[in-house]
């Protein structure tokens, strides 16, 4: 019942989120029509690029974590696997490009308990490190007001869950001996990390288009805040791909010219730099699968 209620949950929350964003949009249409005008295409070109190269480093993700619970899987099999599986991503509920890639790796000989790691670690991963990180910067930028505190709780739960989500991997999920060694998990983190450090510039890149856009924030406090709120919408489950609750609570933590609705609608915009860079990531793939 639960499940159902969370998938039914997600189908009415996203155009939910779409239609206060693009309200968001249409109440702050002069302000980011002005912004967009004068908006430096290269900026977001970069943006897009550095996103686009990220898809690297995911399948290597997946190279370290099954490999060390004892599967065999390439870089070029599992960026395969990615690649091919990005559309997915944009089916409503926002798991089906993890369940395809799960699919696809089942089929190449990985077991199941090898896969409930990866699946475990890569989510949990994402959600630790950027509150972990995001938490501690936020938290060091606005002191012990309501948000910074909420931030810091969150830091501290990030920090500690990552000795004991290696316990529960090796206890619960692998057992037996194929256990997941602790080089190979703090490779995961350091992997994962470099990930979330991409992805924060990539969200500067896209910022620094629309220079007029934020008050006077410092690249590290912004990363932050991206970062931070990043993780908040990836915990709210009801909330796919964190649409809308990530918009709301970075708009909420950086105060902007343009107001707090017409920065939420600014920062969805980076969903269509994601976007592009999927799917030019994705068309490149399906021509580079063609040719060989």
């Amino acid at each position: 019942m639960n499940g159902k209620i969370v998938k039914a949950l997600k189908l009415l929350f996203t155009p939910v989120a779409f239609a206060f964003l693009l309200y968001f949009a249409w109440r702050s249409r002069s302000d980011l029509a002005s912004l967009i005008s004068n908006a430096s295409l290269l900026y977001v070109a970069l943006a897009a690029a550095v996103w686009g190269a990220l898809h690297i480093l995911s399948p290597l993700f997946a190279v370290i974590v099954l490999n060390a619970c004892g599967a065999d899987i390439s870089w070029r099999q599992a960026f395969a696997t990615h690649a091919a599986r990005l559309p997915a991503r944009y089916l409503p509920g926002g798991i089906w490009h993890t369940v395809g890639r799960v699919m696809d790796y089942r089929a190449q000989g990985v077991d199941a308990r090898q896969l409930s790691t990866f699946v475990l670690l890569e989510n949990a991963l994402a959600a630790a490190i950027t509150l972990a990180i995001g938490g501690a910067i936020v938290f060091a930028t606005r002191g012990s007001d309501t948000l910074g505190m909420i931030a810091a709780l969150a830091s501290v739960a990030g920090v500690v869950g990552l000795p004991v989500l290696l316990v529960v991997i090796n206890a619960r999920v692998l057992g037996g001996e194929n256990r997941l060694a602790v080089a190979a998990y703090l490779r995961s983190i350091a992997l994962v990390l470099v990930f979330w450090v991409g992805a924060a510039a990539a969200f500067l890149l896209y910022l620094n288009a629309f220079p007029d856009s934020t008050g006077p924030y410092s690249s590290i406090e912004m990363a932050g805040i991206y970062l931070f709120s990043w993780g908040v919408g990836f915990l709210a489950i009801f909330a796919p791909q964190g649409i809308g609750v990530f918009e709301l609570v970075a708009s909420e933590l950086m105060a902007s010219p343009i107001g707090f609705m017409g920065l939420a609608a600014l920062i969805a915009g980076f969903r269509v730099v994601v976007l592009i860079a999927d799917i030019a990531v994705w068309l490149i793939f399906q021509a580079m699968s063609r040719r060989d």
